[in-house]
């Protein structure tokens, strides 16, 4: 199983990652509409030339688009993809990671069930045909009802993602939101079809990334990963404590013990 990190692309520290011992980067997408194609392709060039591969990117929607109820904006949604899907190919991403709490947060006196279709829609009708074009997947990312009222289980996000039924849009499982709604981890047992991507943190210390003697027990869940036949990637996305390399070259260190 590939182990990699999310950080930032335009912070220095995405270079160190391949002396880290991780696998490749994840980055922060809605972070691209800031910068131009040609900032983008530079930086590009420099993770080629640090040994940096950058296969994931999480945070795909911007906090100021609006992804369910009456100010839902598809044209601009449309926009807003093609420019930063293409940005995202220049980088050799992937999978892609629909989190995006606030843009997909429910309004208040909105309609759930619109809501729900609202979001299917956006997945069948704008999402995938955006990712086919450039061969890319995307995840769909459950957050705990603490930070959004909607996909808020991996359970919930299963079923989207069936109900939409396209290839290109799968189901990511973060052990931090897993833990936090109390899922039991038989619950993977349903997901080995459509299973694309995996997160990992500390739920119980604050989302830190994960270390020996934490308290977690992290080989039950690699062990129901492997029971599914899951080895494809899966990302450090938790706080960082101290320094970055130590902390991120021992949690990779400490994770390679379950994934081998």
């Amino acid at each position: 199983m590939k182990i990699g990190c999310c950080t930032s692309l335009f912070q220095d520290a995405i270079l160190t990652l391949p002396k880290l011992g991780v696998d490749y980067a994840e980055i922060g997408l809605s972070e691209l509409s800031r910068h131009s194609p040609e900032e983008v392709s530079q930086r590009a060039r420099l993770l080629s030339q640090a040994g940096v591969r950058c296969l994931a990117g999480n945070v795909l929607f911007p906090g100021e688009l609006s992804l369910t109820g009456p100010r839902t904006d598809l044209p601009a949604v449309s926009e807003y993809l093609e420019a930063t899907l293409q940005k995202a190919a220049a980088l050799g991403i992937q999978r892609v990671v629909f989190g995006s709490g606030g843009p997909r947060r429910v309004p208040e006196g909105f309609s759930r069930e619109a809501a729900w279709e609202q979001l299917c829609g956006l997945c069948a009708e704008i999402l995938s045909p955006a990712l086919e074009k450039y061969g890319m997947t995307c995840c769909i990312e459950p957050l705990n009802r603490e930070e959004c009222n909607i996909l808020n289980t991996s359970g919930e996000c299963a079923r989207l993602v069936r109900e939409v039924g396209k290839e290109n849009i799968r189901l990511l499982v973060d052990l931090y939101h897993f833990d936090r709604e109390q899922e039991p981890l038989s619950a993977l047992e349903d997901y080995g079809d459509i299973l694309a991507h995996a997160h990992i943190a500390s739920a119980k210390n604050s989302r830190a990334l994960p270390k020996e003697g934490d308290g977690e027990d992290y080989a039950a869940f690699f062990r129901a990963l492997a029971s599914i036949g899951y080895r494809r990637a899966l990302s450090l996305e938790g706080s960082v404590t101290g320094d970055f390399a130590a902390c991120v070259s021992e949690s990779v260190a400490y994770l390679r013990t379950f994934a081998s």
